[in-house]
């Protein structure tokens, strides 16, 4: 049998993001959803879940998405 995906859909990704410009919302964006996308997703999950994700202070725009797909990973994991 093939190794299968399980299918995510992530309807909305709200950041609140004070004092940074549009086109780094949207660039970190980016990378938080690239990250989701590579992620290993537990096998089931909630058919909704909502979840909050602190990315803390600090850091490269890199390191700060890398935290934001961590935090929302182990949600997921806790959501099974």
């Amino acid at each position: 049998m093939p190794d299968v995906t399980p299918d995510v859909t992530i309807d909305r990704l709200t950041l609140h993001l004070s004092g940074w410009s549009e086109g780094d919302g949207r660039h970190l964006a980016r990378l938080i959803a690239d990250g989701l996308a590579k992620a290993a997703m537990p096998d089931a999950v909630e058919s909704r879940a909502s979840i909050e994700a602190a990315a803390g202070a600090g850091g490269t725009m890199q390191e700060i998405a890398d935290r934001v797909v961590a935090d929302v990973l182990r949600q997921l994991e806790r959501s099974v």
